[in-house]
């Protein structure tokens, strides 16, 4: 079975997990409850939700920006992103994440590999903000029955990228030797050579003097934005106003593991899922959570429609055509130098 075969028996098989969870929700809870609840939604709350979340996505974009040291404008960059996050909301399988690569082939003129290495650093800083927040609940134990089967495979993933980009940047020339001389034993096959050392040079700007005290700055802003977004959330109910703190944190951790899993497009089930695992501890019922998880989706659904949108008005770009544009990977000449 190739590679196409396979992918789409994962989306057929993800499709029907995340279908499963959504049909037992629907079994499990009273849709009159969640009726009710949804009717004492504060749209003002909701609101505040939605600008915050379009404030996150385009402080993302900034980020972006800052790691590519600025190749091509930030409006370009900006129209990527949120044509990846509209994406994201129809195409499984981190099927966003083609289209930002592409996106930016297009609008930016980076080559393929540029833009994934850039996008594969920008996305272990959410990474990096994930486990940071997940240790931090654990160790105020605000998360209870938390298998350690799970917390050591995503310690282990998030370490070897880290150690992959370390290598990149400390032994990245001896790499290329190696390479090189594969591809002098290889005809046709220099342009390998071309890809590394856009790779190996998008990675050495980490090295790049106070790149990483404002990409730190820039994640800080983010993480806050992402948590403020899900306070407002709650508070959108009546009984989102007696939580504590630790309730909004709770919400954002669960709800960016939800939204990470690819199941169906824009998080559908996993995310509804998420919601009524975090709030649980705090006494809300199936039925509230999963209103909390509606209001949120249509939220999150909301931005980011309306950012890809203006995204495409702006750029002329289909997200989902773009999914089927083929760079010629064996061209010498990457885009952005050529």
């Amino acid at each position: 079975m190739n590679r196409g075969h396979w992918r789409t028996l994962s989306s057929w098989l993800l499709a029907a997990a995340g279908i499963g969870i959504l049909a037992a929700l629907a079994m499990r809870v009273s849709w009159s409850t969640i009726a009710a609840t949804l009717r004492e939604a504060a749209i003002p709350w909701l609101g505040a939700s939605l600008v915050l979340a379009i404030a996150s996505v385009s402080l993302r974009a900034f980020r972006l920006s800052v790691l590519l040291g600025w190749r091509g404008t930030f409006p370009q960059i900006w129209r990527s992103v949120c044509l990846g996050y509209f994406g994201s909301l129809f195409l499984p399988l981190g099927g966003g994440e083609i289209v930002k690569v592409a996106a930016l082939q297009r609008q930016a003129g980076l080559s393929l590999p540029r833009a994934g290495a850039a996008l594969t650093m920008d996305r272990l800083f959410d990474i990096a903000t994930l486990f940071t927040l997940l240790v931090s609940l654990l160790g105020h134990g605000l998360i209870q029955g938390v298998r350690a089967g799970p917390m050591l495979m995503f310690a282990i993933t998030m370490a070897a990228l880290i150690a992959l980009l370390l290598f990149l940047l400390l032994s990245g020339d001896v790499l290329r030797s190696r390479i090189l001389v594969w591809a002098e034993h290889h005809p046709g096959r220099h342009a390998w050579v071309h890809r590394f050392d856009e790779i190996h040079d998008q990675a050495n700007a980490l090295r790049r003097p106070f790149l990483l005290p404002t990409l730190g700055a820039l994640q800080a802003c983010i993480f806050t934005m992402d948590i403020l977004a899900a306070w407002c959330g709650l508070l959108a109910f009546p009984f989102g106003h007696g939580l504590p703190a630790s309730a909004p944190l709770r919400l954002a951790l669960f709800a960016m593991i939800g939204f990470g899993l690819p199941l169906l497009p824009g998080g559908l089930g996993s995310h509804q899922a998420a919601t009524i695992l975090a709030l649980a501890p705090y006494g809300i019922g199936a039925a509230q959570a999963l209103a909390v998880s509606l209001a949120g989706e249509a939220t999150h659904v909301a931005a980011l429609a309306g950012l890809g949108l203006v995204a495409i008005a702006g750029s002329g770009l289909n997200p989902l055509r773009l999914t089927r544009h083929r760079e010629v990977l064996d061209s010498p000449h990457p885009p952005e130098i050529s």
